[in-house]
């Protein structure tokens, strides 16, 4: 009698596999992590780079920071590097009321929000009729809003401070306040035309059915849309105005009138002949703190807009 053996029917054969699969199933968790982009030498490079420039540009702030808080003769009779022995913070209330920097600050900050607002209020509506409002001519027009970034400074100085002086402007807030406002003018017509047409075309279409006209519609629809680029340039003019210093060395002759640039270079020149370099030191970290508080909280707000405007052109 033979022995009886089960014997088992062999699983049908199912489709062959895929390699691209079998190589999933061998390596699956390695797989998840070789989506990333792979780390070369050259990256290395470029973040010690930047580590390098970020470590010297801290390094410069803390050492101004670091001199403002000595005495004058502890910054003369020690090095350069020499850690303040006693925090002297009475040095910014110095230079704040003896050195005029209140002043000064006081100044820089009515001509650059004056200046801001004008120019950009002025580049909107300028903007606005270039970018969404058909007519022939209007290349022309935005090409010679452009001609005004390309001209120098050393071509202008002269009719200009002639003309500032026939209009009696000369030495004066509001004239100085005018002079940023229109050189501020190019750059800001150059951004907002160029955000304005990533907007759609149908919010004016909607606007026209419900009755509104081209001033209705650009208040009432397309401002309000405008954010990030009305930041944006607000942003870097603000900058700009609050850190120009040839046009008010031009223009400002009286010190009651003087920006903070303007006054910190008196300053200097004070230091040159005399004692007091722990004043104008603190000078500086007076007027550099706003400008990095302003860039540090609204930099998200310029991203936004710059590459929104170069999105379409």
């Amino acid at each position: 009698m033979s022995s009886s053996t089960d014997v088992r029917p062999a699983p049908a054969a199912g489709p062959p596999t895929p390699p691209t699969a079998r190589r999933r199933g061998r390596g699956g968790g390695r797989r998840r992590g070789s989506d990333r982009a792979p780390f070369r030498r050259f990256h290395l490079i470029i973040y010690l780079l930047l580590g390098a420039f970020a470590f010297s540009t801290a390094g410069a702030f803390a050492w101004v920071f670091n001199v403002s808080m000595k005495t004058n003769n502890e910054f003369i009779g020690t090095r350069p590097w020499t850690i303040a022995e006693d925090w002297r913070w009475e040095n910014y209330s110095d230079a704040w009321s003896a050195a005029n920097v209140g002043s000064f600050f006081g100044n820089s900050v009515i001509v650059s929000v004056s200046a801001t607002v004008l120019g950009v209020v002025l580049a909107a509506f300028a903007a606005y009729p270039l970018a969404r409002v058909p007519f022939r001519g209007s290349g022309v027009v935005l090409s010679v809003f452009l001609l005004g970034l390309m001209v120098p400074w050393m071509v202008t100085f002269i009719p200009l401070y002639m003309t500032m002086q026939d209009l009696g402007l000369l030495d004066s807030r509001l004239g100085l306040a005018l002079v940023y406002a229109t050189y501020n003018l190019p750059f800001n017509v150059f951004v907002l035309v160029g955000f304005m047409r990533t907007l759609p075309g149908e919010l004016e279409e909607a606007a026209a059915v419900d009755g509104a006209g081209p001033v209705r519609t650009f208040l009432r629809v397309i401002l309000p849309l405008m954010g990030p680029g009305l930041a944006s340039v607000s942003i870097i003019s603000f900058l700009q105005n609050w850190n120009e210093f040839f046009y008010a060395l031009v223009l400002i002759h009286s010190p009651e009138r003087m920006t903070l640039p303007l006054g910190l270079f008196q300053l200097g020149q004070a230091a040159d002949y005399g004692t007091n370099w722990v004043t104008l030191f603190a000078g500086m970290m007076i007027t550099v703190v706003p400008v990095l508080l302003v860039f540090a909280l609204l930099q998200n707000q310029v991203t936004k807009g710059l590459t929104a405007g170069a999105l379409k052109g």
